[in-house]
């Protein structure tokens, strides 16, 4: 039970996170002048999750394993939602 919960809120954050990232593009447009800017948002993120992820983990909730694995995931769908942005969106 308590791992099907897990999966439920880890896919619930995982879901607004892209959400989150695209919706982002779409307001924010940016050009291909800003794609060295991609070197430092990535970091970035990666950093803030993974100090979230670090903390609630160690504060014994569970939770913070989905955290922490979404420090790896988040980046990445930065970085593909940047790709396909400059690939296909931008033009």
């Amino acid at each position: 039970m308590v791992h099907a919960r897990l999966i439920q809120i880890g896919t619930l954050i995982l879901l607004l996170e892209s959400i989150l990232i695209v919706l982002w593009f779409y307001q924010a447009q940016p050009e291909t002048k800003t794609a060295l800017d991609v070197f430092t948002v990535v970091p970035i993120l990666f950093g803030v999750n993974l100090i979230l992820g670090l903390i609630i983990y160690f504060l014994k909730r569970p939770v913070g394993l989905l955290l922490l694995a979404n420090s790896v995931l988040c980046p990445l769908i930065f970085f593909a939602v940047w790709i396909m942005w400059f690939t296909y969106w931008s033009q």
